[in-house]
C-alpha cells in the first residue's frame, strides 16, 4: 500500500512540475508575441506621428527656413526644434521664456517642441527592447517596448495639441 501511495504522490509531483514548466514556456511565448505586437503598434504610432509632423510643420515655421521636408518628418521635427532653440539660453530659462525666432504660431510651436522631446525619449527603450529580444529575453523586450510606447503616446498627444492649435480648435 505504501508503494502505491508513493507512486501516486510521485506522479502528482511530476504532473505539477510538468504543468509549471509548460506554463513557463507558454508565458515566454506569449511575451514574444506581445513584444512583436507592440513593435508593430509602435511602428504604426510613429507613422501617425510622421503624418502630424508633416501637417503641422509648415504651419509653425516660415517656408523660407526650408525646414519642413515631407520625406523626412523626424528631421523636420528636429529642425523646427533647433530653429526654436537658436536664441535659447538653456542655463537661464525654460523654452517658453526663450527669445523665439519668427514663428507662425508660437503656442503650437511650444507644444510641438515638447512633442519632439517626448519622441526622443522613446529611442533608448526601443534599443533596450531590441537588445533583450536578441537574447530571447521576451519579458524584458516587451516591457521596454511598452515603455517606448508610453513616450510615443506622450509625443502624439502633444502633436495633436499643436495640430488643434494651428487649426484654431
Amino acid at each position: 500500500m505504501k508503494t502505491n501511495n508513493m507512486k501516486l504522490v510521485f506522479s502528482f509531483i511530476t504532473l505539477v512540475a510538468f504543468l509549471c514548466l509548460v506554463g513557463t514556456v507558454t508565458a515566454e511565448e506569449n511575451y514574444e508575441l506581445k513584444y512583436q505586437e507592440k513593435v508593430k503598434q509602435n511602428d504604426g504610432t510613429i507613422g501617425v506621428i510622421a503624418g502630424v509632423i508633416n501637417y503641422v510643420c509648415p504651419k509653425l515655421v516660415p517656408a523660407s527656413t526650408n525646414i519642413c521636408n515631407p520625406d523626412d518628418p523626424v528631421g523636420s521635427a528636429v529642425g523646427v526644434q533647433k530653429y526654436m532653440e537658436q536664441n535659447w539660453d538653456k542655463e537661464e530659462d525654460d523654452i517658453e521664456d526663450a527669445e523665439m525666432p519668427e514663428l507662425l504660431n508660437k503656442k503650437a510651436a511650444l507644444q510641438f517642441w515638447d512633442a519632439v522631446e517626448q519622441f526622443k525619449q522613446h529611442y533608448p527603450w526601443r534599443e533596450k527592447a531590441k537588445k533583450a529580444a536578441g537574447q530571447d529575453d521576451w519579458y524584458n523586450s516587451f516591457l521596454n517596448e511598452e515603455m517606448a510606447w508610453q513616450y510615443l503616446v506622450k509625443c502624439a498627444s502633444r502633436g495633436i495639441f499643436a495640430k488643434k492649435i494651428v487649426d484654431g480648435e
